[in-house]
């Protein structure tokens, strides 16, 4: 596929090329290409257009006004050329990664309306123009039904992949509802303003959650911030995408700013210990897994690394969590298991540990809020701000 596209004139972007994903670009069109875990064969997306993506085959039919015979005409020059022995690019060797869970369903219309109801989001202490600022430009929408005669508008917030718009949460004041499965989709805000900018990211658990946090702690001067929403506690296949807009990105800082709250210490540490750097060499990674009052936190450097550095995960392990009772087991696969308590407590070590440990330094961040959330922080500052009457002199 690389090969491919680069026969046709694209060319490879290395700033933005890691060891996931090659991305390439021929004028205007940019193309991420990635190796399927499950298939073993390289497909791509359009990072501007969902609709564009697939194979090679789709590559090829999607750029010549979609006629089969000059796709295959194509194909087969290309093909002829290397049977000639023609000089090649040099190959591009992708690491596996799994392919979107959810697929974007062009028959499926999710109805979004143009948002001009603001009520839901005001009343939540959301300013007018935090709705409508660059940021959120088509990331938030309005969603009309009718019950036993009466109109109602909900405020609805699309959930994508690489493949486009999979599901969307619906809102109002008294319901809350994901349409359809969301699988590895989550919202996000306006990719079209972060280009050539050094990029911010800042995940939290709901969009809601998101535009307040723009509201309290704003982008500070040449920052620009890309918003993940995760719709609720993080799915399984959620971090994949989320490492996606990571390698294509690049952000300077990715900061967690869940609920302060045992879900979203968990949240924090399961992120943390997933996600990558596109640029580190050397990744330490955790994997959780609950077990009723036990946990099993499991440790290990780069799986592409030729041998496993147990005896550093180890000590590393006794350092942080010294004087807590636990059980430490290697495993042939290069992973340290580490049993013990299930307790808030052991978490909020790991949480230090993943922020000390994970290299770059200082690349993963967590800002906590003092309530909650951050939208129960914004509210508490509205009420104060209602309650706090000027000093009028006559």
């Amino acid at each position: 596929m690389v090969e491919f596209a680069q026969w046709r004139g694209y060319i490879i972007n290395p700033q933005k090329t890691s060891r996931n994903y090659v991305v390439l670009k021929k004028e205007g069109d940019v193309i991420v290409v990635y190796q399927n875990q499950n298939t073993g064969y390289q497909a791509f997306f359009n990072p501007i257009d969902s609709k564009d993506g697939g194979s090679v085959l789709n590559f090829e039919y999607n750029r010549s006004q979609k006629n089969w015979r000059s796709v295959f005409a194509a194909l087969d020059e290309f093909l002829n050329e290397l049977q000639k022995g023609l000089p090649r690019k040099n190959k591009s060797v992708l690491r596996p990664v799994p392919p979107p869970e959810a697929e974007y369903d062009p028959e499926y219309d999710f109805k979004l309306l143009k948002m001009q109801d603001f009520s839901y989001l005001n009343q939540r202490g959301i300013s007018t123009a935090t709705i409508l600022s660059n940021y959120f430009q088509d990331q938030i929408f309005n969603k009309t039904f009718t019950h036993n005669g009466v109109r109602y508008v909900n405020t609805a917030f699309p959930l994508r992949n690489q493949t486009g718009v999979v599901a969307a949460i619906i809102r109002n004041a008294h319901y809350n509802k994901i349409e359809r499965a969301r699988g590895d989709a989550c919202w996000t805000s306006n990719f079209d303003i972060i280009e050539h900018h050094v990029v911010t990211m800042v995940i939290t658990e709901s969009p809601i959650d998101a535009l307040s946090f723009h509201e309290l702690h704003g982008p500070i001067a040449h920052e620009r911030r890309l918003y993940v929403a995760t719709a609720g506690n993080l799915s399984q296949t959620q971090p994949q995408y989320i490492q996606y807009l990571i390698e294509l990105y690049r952000p300077a800082c990715v900061l967690l700013a869940n609920d302060n709250d045992n879900a979203g210490l968990i949240q924090n540490v399961r992120l943390m210990g997933i996600l990558e750097h596109p640029s580190s060499t050397s990744q330490l990674k955790v994997k959780i897994q609950l077990l009723g009052q036990k946990v099993m936190f499991s440790f290990r450097f780069d799986a592409e690394q030729e041998a496993s550095d147990t005896e550093r995960i180890e000590r590393m392990i006794e350092r942080y969590f010294k004087t807590t009772k636990k059980f430490i087991a290697p495993t042939k696969e290069g992973w340290v298991d580490v049993h013990m308590d299930n307790i808030t407590a052991h978490f909020e070590v790991l949480e230090k540990l993943l922020l000390e440990e994970k290299t770059p330094r200082d690349w993963l961040k967590v800002h906590k809020p003092n309530l909650k959330d951050f939208n129960e922080d914004l509210q508490q500052k509205r009420a104060k701000e209602a309650t706090t009457l000027p000093y009028m002199s006559f």
